[in-house]
């Protein structure tokens, strides 16, 4: 039993691990998400971002977003997710479970190059760590792009639902392909006439319906605009779009390299373009929320959507996301209790059978006792004691055997398992105080109820009759 109940719960634990560190227990993401494999963008800026941490219950919350992609080698493509992840990344999940090389450098200022991919698709499209390998970003129907990618980390959890299909990267790159934000650009072009140069402004992302904004002139819309420029001169263009999407902005100043009675043309002026990179850093595809327990799954989860989500975000819990591998673990509880019923109906069979031996070959001596003026209460005492004595004796050498095989498999890790059909490589085991207590516990007292009956045989003998049968 001991056996049985430190595997099992090894078991659950180290596949709930796994299933949830590469998502987290809790998902929030934008309400309009209906394909698991894509996540629509939603405002990074949020209220509970990242102070949702600093809730007892809550161990790290960190961005995320994913993309259908498509993996390509010289002889091999695969469909995958790719998963975009940030600075914020708790990388204690992947280091953990990496076979080779390291995990991505998310520090830089500039998104990295750089893909962490499973074992499983090392192998399939013959890879090896530090190839360059293409993946195409896939977006709706139409838009599909190419990015090639360094191969820095090989990972392997033993989960198909992740290994076959989930590689890494910067999150960087998703936000940019996706274009979820505006970029605002000013071009100057080589064009010029008596009125000045010819600018331009120019807009990207969102959804392409944009208002272009010169802030502090009378200009408005794309042009081009004619500029004559008279000593240092400033312009700011700002770019809305009919989605509300955060604005970006574009500055270009431009300066005289030289005093001239007209308007001077792009070869004679000093002329500096700035942007602010684009707003697509203001959104993400949603957050994981990484909980201390998952006992407090459930009550997180109504709690973190009814106090602290906007309309229009969603979370989505573990269990949700993986019904099929809960429902399995839960089904596992059922195996352990069934094995726990047969062995103690077993036990308290063997018991019966030997306190009833033990009676009968203690005949003479219940009826000497009865003689004496023993009841039959104090005689059936007696022998409960004995097996109440005979049980911990056993109880003893069982937790002894139990725990030492347990500790065996811990230390050494002798018996391992198929990780194509269990998910893990090694037999866990997962020994605790409490269990031990209570099986003990529980077994004695159910089996010393038991043995009640088997007693009652000593009130059906005679003294008279078991003094002259010896």
């Amino acid at each position: 039993m001991i056996v049985t109940v430190a595997v099992t719960r090894g078991f659950q634990h180290e596949i709930r691990e796994k299933v949830i560190g590469m998502g987290g227990h809790l998902q929030i993401t934008s309400i309009g998400q209906t394909d698991p494999k894509e996540t629509p963008r939603t405002l990074k800026e949020r209220a509970f971002y990242p102070s949702l941490d600093t809730l007892p219950e809550v161990d790290h919350i960190q961005v995320y977003a994913t993309l259908p992609g498509i993996v390509e080698t010289s002889g091999e493509i695969q469909g995958v997710v790719v998963k975009g992840v940030g600075r914020d990344l708790d990388p204690t999940y992947l280091r953990a479970h990496l076979v080779e090389g390291g995990l991505l450098a998310l520090d830089s200022s500039e998104a990295c190059n750089e893909v962490v991919i499973s074992s499983y698709l090392k192998d399939l499209l013959r890879i090896e760590l530090h190839d360059t390998i293409t993946i195409y970003l896939v977006q709706g129907r139409e838009e599909v792009r190419p990015r090639r990618f360094r191969v820095t980390g090989i990972y392997s959890t033993g989960l198909e639902q992740v290994d076959h299909q989930l590689v890494v990267i910067d999150i960087r790159h998703i936000q940019r392909f996706a274009q979820w934000g505006l970029q605002a650009q000013i071009v100057v072009l080589d064009s010029c006439g008596p009125d000045g140069i010819r600018i331009e402004g120019r807009a990207y992302g969102g959804d392409r319906v944009y208002d272009l904004e010169w802030s502090g002139t009378d200009l408005h819309g794309p042009g081009p605009h004619a500029v004559c420029v008279h000593g240092d001169t400033a312009l700011q263009l700002v770019v809305h779009d009919a989605m509300h999407t955060v604005p970006d902005t574009a500055w270009l100043n431009l300066r005289p390299k030289f005093a001239q009675n007209g308007c001077p043309c792009k070869d004679d002026l000093t002329i500096d373009l700035r942007t602010s990179g684009g707003s697509d850093k203001a959104y993400v595809g949603g957050f994981e929320v990484a909980l201390h327990d998952l006992k407090d799954l459930d009550r997180m989860d109504d709690e973190i959507y009814r106090e602290f989500l906007d309309p229009d975000l969603k979370s989505v819990s573990i269990r949700d996301r993986f019904p099929e591998i809960f429902a399995w673990l839960e089904l596992l509880d059922t195996n352990v209790l069934v094995v726990i019923v047969l062995m103690v109906v077993v036990a308290i069979i063997n018991m019966t059978s030997a306190l009833l031996i033990i009676i009968l070959e203690r005949t003479t001596m219940i009826g000497v006792l009865k003689a004496l003026g023993g009841t039959n209460g104090l005689i059936r005492r007696i022998f409960l004691i004995d097996g109440a004595y005979i049980l911990g004796v056993g109880l003893l050498v069982g937790d002894a055997l139990g725990t030492g095989l347990c500790l065996l498999q811990r230390w050494t890790g002798l018996v391992q398992l198929p990780v194509e059909t269990y998910y893990l490589s090694i037999v866990p085991v997962d020994l605790s105080f409490w269990p031990i207590v209570v099986l003990n516990a529980g077994t004695l007292l159910i089996c010393v109820t038991f043995l009640l009956l088997p007693t009652m045989l000593v009130t059906r003998i005679a003294p008279a009759r078991a003094i002259r049968f010896d």
